[in-house]
C-alpha cells in the first residue's frame, strides 16, 4: 500500500489549531518543540477511529522494538522536568490497558455523573458569589485570572477534599507549576505533592465525601494487585487538580470570547435559554478544550484512513481540526447553538474511547452554570478592549489560547 508522500514540517500554533482539511487524511508533521516526525489525523472519522483502536497506544515503551520515550517525552525534555516528576502528569494518562483500567478505576467514582450532578448547588453558588464580587466592582476585570481559574480551583479542591482555607495556595502551586520557570515550576510540584501526601494522612484517620477518602477506601477494598501505592495516589491527585483547573478556565474563556465574537447565537440563547445544554456542546465543538491529544503508537503494523501507519509510528489527534470537519459537521465553522449532532458523530473535545475524559460530566456542568451567569442572568458582559488587542500564547502542541480576557459588566 503506498504512503503519502509527504516530508515533516514544523507547524507553527497557528497551523496546528488550523490544520486543513484538504490534505491526506493523514500528514507526516513535527509538532513544534519536538523532533521525532509524527503523523497528524485531522479528519473525525479517522481520529475517532485512532483513539478507539486497542492497536495503538500512548505508551511508546510497549511497542516491541521501539527506542526513546516518544514525543510527550521530547517535549517533557524540552521543559527541563526532571524525570522523577514526570509521574505527576503521565499517570493514567500515558499508560494503556489493564494498567490505565486499575488507575481509571479508583477515581471513576468522584466523577460519577449522578455524583457530579449533585454537585451544582454548590457550583451555582461559588459562580454566583464571584460574579457577583466582580461585577459589584463595576470595573474591568480579566475573566481568565479573576474568574476562570479560581472558579475552577475551587470546585476541583471541593471534589478533592482540599479545605477551603488551603485552596489559594494549592492555586498558586499550579500557577507555579504551569510557569513553565523551572525555578518554580518543580517548587511547585514539590509543594503540591507534599500538601496531597498530608491531606491523604489527614483522611486516613478522618475520611469525608471526597475524592481523597475515596482513593484510600478503593484501594483498601480492592484485591491484590489491584490496589494503590501512596506515590500512585498522590500522582493522581496532583494530576486531577493540575487538569481540572488549567483546561477547563483557558476553555471557558475561549468559549466566552467566541460568543462575544457572536452576539447573535448570544442573542438567540437568551430568547432561548432552554438551548443551554446543546449550546454548550457546541461550544465544546466550535472550541475544544484540548485542540491536540496524546500521540498514539501503532504496536503493529495498521491502515489508518488509507495510509499505512508502521509498527512504532505516532499519530496525533488534531481533535480541534476534527470537530471541525466539514466531512462531518455542516457549516463547521460557524458557531451555532442550535445545532444537533447526528447520532454517533458528536464532538469529540473529550477525547474517545479508553482515554475518554473523566471529568466530562463535571465540565458539561460548570459550563452551563457558568454562562448561565455571565451571560444569561447579566445582559451586559462585553470585552474591555479592542479585540486585536486580546493577547494568545502557544503551548508546545496543543495550540493557542488566550493570555487574559479583559471584560466589564
Amino acid at each position: 500500500m503506498p504512503e503519502p508522500t509527504a516530508t515533516p514540517l514544523e507547524l507553527t500554533h497557528a497551523q496546528v489549531d488550523d490544520a486543513s482539511h484538504g490534505h491526506a487524511p493523514l500528514m507526516r508533521v513535527t509538532l513544534p518543540q519536538t523532533k521525532t516526525p509524527v503523523w497528524l489525523a485531522t479528519q473525525y472519522d479517522v481520529v475517532k477511529t485512532a483513539l478507539g483502536d486497542s492497536r495503538f497506544v500512548r505508551d511508546l515503551t510497549k511497542v516491541p522494538g521501539a527506542e526513546g520515550g516518544g514525543v510527550g517525552a521530547e517535549l517533557l525534555d524540552d521543559a527541563g522536568l526532571p524525570a522523577e516528576y514526570r509521574q505527576y502528569l503521565e499517570i493514567l494518562v500515558m499508560v494503556d490497558g489493564p494498567e490505565h483500567t486499575r488507575l481509571r478505576t479508583h477515581v471513576m467514582r468522584a466523577f460519577a455523573p449522578r455524583r457530579i450532578a449533585a454537585l451544582r448547588p454548590r457550583i451555582e453558588r461559588i459562580t454566583q458569589q464571584l460574579t457577583e464580587e466582580l461585577a459589584a466592582k463595576e470595573a474591568e476585570f480579566d475573566l481568565l485570572h479573576a474568574f476562570a481559574y479560581p472558579l475552577m480551583t475551587n470546585v476541583i479542591c471541593e471534589i478533592i477534599g482540599v479545605d477551603q482555607a488551603d485552596r489559594p495556595k494549592v492555586g498558586s502551586w499550579i500557577r507555579d507549576y504551569e510557569s513553565g520557570e523551572p525555578d518554580r515550576f518543580i517548587p511547585g510540584i514539590d509543594h503540591l505533592a507534599a500538601y496531597i501526601d498530608g491531606l491523604l494522612d489527614r483522611r486516613a484517620t478522618a475520611p469525608a465525601q471526597d475524592l481523597a477518602s475515596d482513593l484510600l477506601r478503593s484501594s483498601a477494598e480492592a484485591a491484590k494487585g489491584q490496589r494503590l501505592n501512596r506515590q500512585e495516589m498522590i500522582a493522581l491527585v496532583f494530576l486531577l487538580i493540575n487538569t481540572g483547573i488549567a483546561p477547563p478556565a483557558l476553555f471557558i474563556t475561549d468559549g466566552v470570547l467566541a460568543l462575544l465574537d457572536h452576539p447573535q447565537e448570544v442573542a438567540r440563547l437568551r430568547a432561548e435559554p432552554e438551548l443551554l445544554p446543546r449550546a454548550v456542546q457546541e461550544l465544546l465543538r466550535y472550541v475544544s478544550t484540548v485542540r491536540i491529544g496524546a500521540t498514539l503508537y501503532a504496536t503493529e503494523d495498521v491502515e489508518l484512513g488509507g495510509v499505512l501507519v508502521r509498527r512504532g509510528e505516532g499519530v496525533t489527534s488534531g481533535l480541534l481540526a476534527a470537530n471541525r470537519d466539514p466531512g462531518t459537521f455542516g457549516e463547521a465553522e460557524r458557531l451555532d447553538l442550535t445545532r444537533e449532532a447526528a447520532p454517533g458523530a458528536g464532538h469529540i473535545a473529550y477525547g474517545h474511547g479508553a482515554h475518554r475524559c473523566i471529568g466530562a460530566a463535571l465540565a458539561n456542568l460548570q459550563t452551563e452554570v457558568i454562562l448561565d451567569q455571565l451571560l444569561l442572568r447579566r445582559d451586559s458582559l462585553a470585552l474591555a478592549v479592542g479585540r486585536d488587542a486580546v493577547e494568545r500564547v502557544g503551548f508546545a502542541g496543543d495550540g493557542s489560547y488566550p493570555v487574559g480576557l479583559p471584560v466589564r459588566f
